[in-house]
């Protein structure tokens, strides 16, 4: 059970190296974070793009392009389907955008005839390493799945435990959040959702974690929270996996966590036949590295 992002960039290093497919490769930020990858012993890139623009972005950073292999694509939906032929051959196992546009990215990994998808839904998983808990706390989702009914949060749930599991956490601890630990089904439609897939989860169609919910943030994450309000739970103070109702919830949930709570902050697209890393232009070069640190270690 991998408990920090120093423990993960150990157990990476120690990995099979193994390769990311970067479609428009020619931003500085996503070669800095691939060179910091290379340079730690994590991984290696293809970089698909602009070779002269790739190049003059390497000379710009101090980075050694010779260490990375590129191939010389303009167009960028090209760009994107070339990244994606080379998952698919093996040749690469993890898929990273450059700066292509979000919209043609992800349309390229949800093609049915040469795309990635490989489950039901794609979601975002955040890994966050905060100062005030004492292990890796795993959210989603903050930027895939805007109201996700109760069917997309199973499949969002399954996509974060699955990436748990891959970190050694062999039964997470997971948390489906709401505002209250009550159901008011009339008022708060996600305690009820939450509560559904608790008893699911009892009866084995959520296996290998325990879920409970409805949980407020305070619950699944202070053993104290759960002493005051007098609530048992087998998640209540030690979540692994916090499952939020909607995508603003969890966009601020992401936001408070790296600027006012200073976690460390990794994040992946789950749900494709390889671990996706797609990252906010708003992203540290570190969020960056972390995030395909992330990636290598679930694929």
């Amino acid at each position: 059970m991998l408990k920090n992002f120093k423990q993960m960039l150990t157990h990476v290093s120690k990995m099979e190296r193994r390769k990311i497919a970067v479609a428009m490769a020619q931003d500085s930020e996503v070669l800095l974070a691939l060179n910091a990858a290379y340079s730690a012993g994590l991984g290696d890139a293809i970089l698909v793009g602009d070779r002269t623009e790739i190049i003059h972005r390497a000379e710009e950073e101090n980075i050694n392009i010779k260490n990375f292999e590129i191939v010389d694509i303009k167009d960028e939906k090209k760009c994107v389907r070339e990244a994606i032929e080379l998952v698919r051959s093996g040749e690469a196992q993890v898929i990273m955008k450059g700066i292509c546009s979000t919209a043609n990215f992800l349309k390229g990994i949800l093609n049915k005839e040469y795309g990635l998808r490989d489950s039901e839904v794609l979601s975002h998983l955040a890994i966050f390493e905060s100062p005030n808990y004492p292990k890796l706390l795993f959210m989603s989702d903050a930027a895939m799945n805007i109201a996700p009914d109760l069917k997309t949060k199973i499949g969002i749930t399954n996509n974060a435990i699955k990436a748990a599991h891959a970190l050694g956490y062999k039964k997470p601890k997971v948390a489906i959040l709401s505002a209250v630990e009550k159901v008011n089904a009339e008022n708060m439609p996600s305690s009820a959702e939450a509560a559904i897939m608790a008893k699911m989860a009892e009866r084995g169609q959520l296996p290998a974690a325990i879920v409970d919910g409805p949980l407020a943030l305070d619950n699944a994450l202070s053993p104290k929270a759960n002493q005051v309000k007098g609530l048992y739970s087998p998640v209540g103070g030690k979540a692994d996996i916090c499952i939020v109702p909607n995508i603003e919830a969890g966009n601020i949930f992401y936001k408070l966590m790296t600027i006012l709570g200073n976690a460390l902050v990794a994040g992946i697209i789950l749900g494709a036949a390889v671990p996706v890393v797609l990252t906010s232009r708003a992203d540290s070069e570190n969020a960056k590295f972390l995030s395909i640190a992330t990636a290598l270690a679930v694929s």
